[in-house]
């Protein structure tokens, strides 16, 4: 077994008090910036009345009691499972969030589909070129790729394809298609939901839609797949087992593929794995850029406004998607190499 009980029950322990730190401080720190919550959830009233009003709504969050106590009594809150109601939109956080998140992660996993087939495939043939014009040009476009800013090429792209193609798709699906097609959202993730429903003019229009602001994330895990498969494959290349097979007189594809890239993955996976859970920030930049739906067209929607509940709601989530992503990350090259214990 490459994952051990004693792994689990400490990376539990401390994801826990991980998660408490940030539910507190992320609580105390918005509480505490300009603006009044109390002020908003009443509706924003003006008039003799509009102080009882906002004191009454200061008392309905809960607001007039002292900063420990709010502190409290939202952490235990937010560890039963509830996360409270957003003060601008006054729904559930959790269903705010839900919906967001699923746009986020489709663009994600999108996005390194594209990035890390690119990347590996640039990244191998660079190293069987080491050396060569191809590599250095390869070596410099990874570094390129990997340290480009996410919202400037978001813009220069939306920029050429207006100008070229005239693109308009912003947004993640045509609503009038939508309702024409009787499109309804089962999981969340567009993509599969329309092929669960056989609707494939919704797939080609949330696909066409979701590829521009993909490329863009993609650039980053493309920079990073080609250095670190350039730089492992190359390695392995070098290893007695493959100048065994190639003096065997082994197919060159199978030299490649199976023994010296086979060595790669377990490195290469926890490396792609991390920088998944790195790029969630990248695509929430992207999704506003591009007017997407999803966690940062949220974020951005309530900045300034006070919503400490779905603020600290993001805060959370984006927590547990980094903690669940690096144990996962160390699991699969556990399970993967069984020279890894956990």
């Amino acid at each position: 077994m490459p994952v051990s009980l004693n792994y689990l029950v400490k990376r539990v322990f401390w994801s826990a008090l991980i998660i408490i730190g940030v539910i507190m401080l992320s609580y105390i720190i918005i509480i505490s910036a300009p603006g009044d919550p109390a002020k908003i959830w009443a509706g924003n009233p003006r008039g003799e009345k509009a102080g009882l009003a906002i004191q009454k709504a200061r008392e309905e969050l809960g607001l007039d009691q002292p900063l420990p106590i709010q502190v409290l009594r939202y952490t235990l809150q937010v560890l039963s499972g509830n996360m409270g109601v957003s003060i601008v939109y006054r729904v559930p956080v959790a269903e705010v969030i839900w919906r967001g998140l699923t746009a986020t992660l489709e663009l994600l996993v999108v996005s390194y589909i594209i990035g890390i087939s690119i990347g590996v495939f640039l990244g191998v043939e660079s190293a069987l070129r080491r050396g060569s014009r191809f590599d250095s040009i390869m070596q410099s476009l990874a570094i390129l790729l990997a340290n480009a800013p996410s919202f400037w090429l978001g813009i220069g792209l939306i920029i050429l394809l207006a100008e070229t193609i005239g693109f308009t798709g912003y947004g993640r699906i045509d609503t009038y298609l939508m309702f024409q097609t009787g499109f309804h959202p089962i999981t969340g993730f567009y993509l599969l939901d329309a092929l669960i429903e056989g609707n494939l003019p919704v797939f080609i229009d949330v696909f066409l839609r979701i590829l521009p602001p993909a490329i863009v994330v993609a650039t980053y895990p493309i920079g990073l797949g080609l250095r670190i498969s350039r730089a492992l494959v190359a390695e392995n290349l070098n290893e007695e087992y493959v100048r065994a097979a190639v003096a065997w007189g082994v197919e060159r594809r199978i030299i490649i593929w199976k023994y010296a890239f086979r060595g790669a993955i377990p490195s290469l996976t926890q490396i792609m794995g991390l920088a998944f859970a790195y790029s969630l920030v990248d695509a929430m930049i992207v999704e506003v850029v591009f007017g997407r739906e999803g966690l940062g067209s949220i974020a951005y929607s309530v900045i300034g406004k006070s919503d400490y509940t779905l603020i600290t709601g993001l805060m959370v989530t984006v927590t547990i998607f980094y903690i669940i992503m690096n144990t996962l990350a160390d699991i699969l090259q556990a399970i993967i190499d069984p020279r890894v214990k956990l």
